[in-house]
Parts: C-alpha cells; sequence; structure tokens
C-alpha cells in the first residue's frame, strides 16, 4: 500500500509541476498601443508604418509600395485556399483589395456570393487592414488586376497607381 501510495504522489507533483511550467498568468502581456481618437497614423522615415499604429486601417492606409505587394502575396495565397479556386491574383491599395479569381479546372459554377465571401474572408483574415474586397472571376479584369499589381511594386508611391487601381474597381462592380 505504502509503494501506491509514493507513487500516486510522484506522479501528482509531476502533473502539478507541468501544469506550474504551463502556466503564462504570470508573463507580462506583451505591449500594445493604439491610435487614440485625434492621432493620425504616421510614417517613420524609412517609410514602414511607426511601432505604436496598431490601428489596421492606418497601417494599411500609410503603406508603402513594398508592404502592399508583399501583402498581396500573402492575400493570393490565402484566397487560392478555397477550394474552387485555382489562383488568386491581388492588388491592395488603402483599405481596398481587387481580386481576380481563376477557378479550379473541376468547378463547374461561377461567381457566387458564397465563394466572394469566402474569397474576401480569406483576404481579411491575412490582411486586416482591407475593409473592402473586390472580387471578379472575369479573366480579362483579372489580367488587369495582375497588371496593377507590378505596377505598385514597381511603383515608388502609391499616388502612381490610384487612378488605374480605380478604374479596375470601377469594372467589378
Amino acid at each position: 500500500m505504502k509503494k501506491y501510495g509514493l507513487i500516486l504522489t510522484i506522479l501528482t507533483l509531476a502533473v502539478m509541476m507541468t501544469a506550474c511550467s504551463m502556466n503564462t498568468a504570470n508573463t507580462a502581456p506583451a505591449p500594445t498601443a493604439a491610435l487614440t481618437p485625434g492621432m493620425n497614423a504616421t510614417a517613420n522615415p524609412n517609410g514602414m508604418a511607426a511601432a505604436n499604429d496598431t490601428d489596421p486601417a492606418a497601417l494599411t492606409a500609410s503603406m508603402t509600395t513594398a508592404e502592399s505587394a508583399a501583402l498581396s502575396k500573402k492575400a493570393n495565397s490565402a484566397a487560392a485556399q478555397v477550394s474552387e479556386i485555382d489562383a488568386c491574383v491581388t492588388a491592395i491599395v488603402g483599405n481596398t483589395c481587387l481580386a481576380g479569381v481563376t477557378f479550379d479546372k473541376q468547378y463547374q459554377g461561377g461567381m457566387t456570393d458564397r465563394i466572394r465571401d469566402m474569397v474576401s474572408a480569406r483576404i481579411q483574415s491575412v490582411a486586416p487592414g482591407v475593409e473592402r474586397v473586390a472580387v471578379t472571376g472575369d479573366p480579362e479584369i483579372a489580367a488587369q488586376i495582375n497588371t496593377v499589381a507590378e505596377r505598385i511594386a514597381g511603383a515608388k508611391a502609391m499616388n502612381e497607381v490610384t487612378a488605374e487601381f480605380d478604374g479596375v474597381l470601377s469594372r467589378i462592380r
């Protein structure tokens, strides 16, 4: 009987030690900051959003062309995870994303609200500052989105491509 009591005590101590080592209540929370009303998001000298700008919309609004291109690549991959989608090309300016999708060969349908919603949700999961996603299955418009995305990646400033972006956006509506 003493053997079983000793073994039970050792196991109990082992479980308690394991549970204590997994307890994160004593760790300090990660520092966070938010924009207070009236504060504007500003970029620091290297063009990156300032460290205390955690507002996704502010971060997206102040993003550089390189940041937009990198975020678009993440959005492409995320949207392509929708089972009906074979590939996706995106272009992001401000809080708006253009998405041109190519359907999987086995998918016999067309663009539906369900697919738009799934693609939009996937994109917003990797780009939380994007508030509006315009999705199209039209191959011609998707090619134009690809052109805009390439221009964003090669541009020095976002204002160089805004007019072209807005023109493609108006075609999706």
